[in-house]
């Protein structure tokens, strides 16, 4: 029994043994092939950085490539500008050039239809003397101008005289028709004591007039006024005036106090 025991002690031993070598065998191609991996990839990671670094230097010199291209085409933009500003230039000193060269033919031309013996070496004296002459016309004219302003005003003064001979012969007018009213009374009311007399403010009537009622040669009495119409006044009957045993009647005749007196 022991025997057999210590038997397969030992070939269990012995499997144990290998299957050991073999795992062994088996963890060492294992390291190997990881250790080979490890190779590859830090070579591949390697590679990966250099082409990483190559295109960030490829982006970068494309920026800097970007930017002086920017750099020229402003410098471009700015040389087209200063061109066209120079055309321009180019443009008005050549209208310029032109508008001179014009007043010159034009100036030549005028110089030919000078009078004879006019030269151009004479124009400034002659501008002088014709300078000369114009301020001794304007000195004439300021004076004849204050002679003509005096005379204006004298017209002026004749005028206004005039104005108020017309105006005092129309008042001295108005006033004869005033005093040659010929008027008479078209109705008495007794009860009330006043009268209507056909003239109005078209006879020259205001509220300032006084009226006489006369009859024949006699006065009768005297009115006072109190409206006045187009062709109608209505005018109270003072009875302090009338005449002894008078009294006012229609188709008495109505004249002005003042005409009366």
């Amino acid at each position: 029994m022991t025997k057999v025991l210590f038997i397969l002690s030992a070939v269990v031993i012995l499997v144990a043994s290998f299957f050991a070598y073999q795992n062994g065998r088996a963890f060492v191609d294992v390291r190997q092939s990881v250790s080979t991996t490890n190779v590859k990839l830090q070579s591949e990671l390697n590679a990966a950085t250099a082409i990483v670094k190559q295109v960030t230097d490829v982006s970068n010199n494309v920026d800097a490539v970007k930017q002086e291209i920017d750099v020229e085409a402003e410098k471009v933009k700015s040389q087209k500008l200063k061109i066209t500003q120079a055309d321009n230039d180019t443009k008005r000193t050549q209208e310029d050039l032109n508008t001179r060269n014009k007043k010159l033919d034009e100036l030549k031309t005028k110089l030919a239809k000078l009078p004879q013996g006019v030269k151009p070496e004479t124009l400034e004296e002659d501008k002088n003397n014709i300078k000369k002459a114009v301020a001794e016309l304007q000195v004439a004219a300021e004076l004849k101008k204050k002679e003509v302003d005096a005379e204006e005003v004298k017209v002026v003064e004749a005028r206004k005289g005039l104005d108020d001979l017309v105006r005092k012969i129309e008042d001295r007018k108005k006033s004869f028709e005033r005093n040659g009213l010929t008027a008479q009374v078209v109705a008495v009311n007794s009860d009330w004591g006043f009268v209507v007399v056909n003239a109005g403010q078209s006879k020259g009537i205001t509220e300032a007039t006084k009226l006489l009622v006369t009859r024949g040669t006699q006065t009768v009495g005297k009115l006072s006024i109190v409206s006045i119409q187009g062709n109608r006044t209505i005018a109270n009957i003072l009875p302090d005036t009338l005449a002894e045993g008078m009294t006012i009647a229609p188709g008495d005749r109505v004249i002005l106090e003042n005409l009366y007196q």
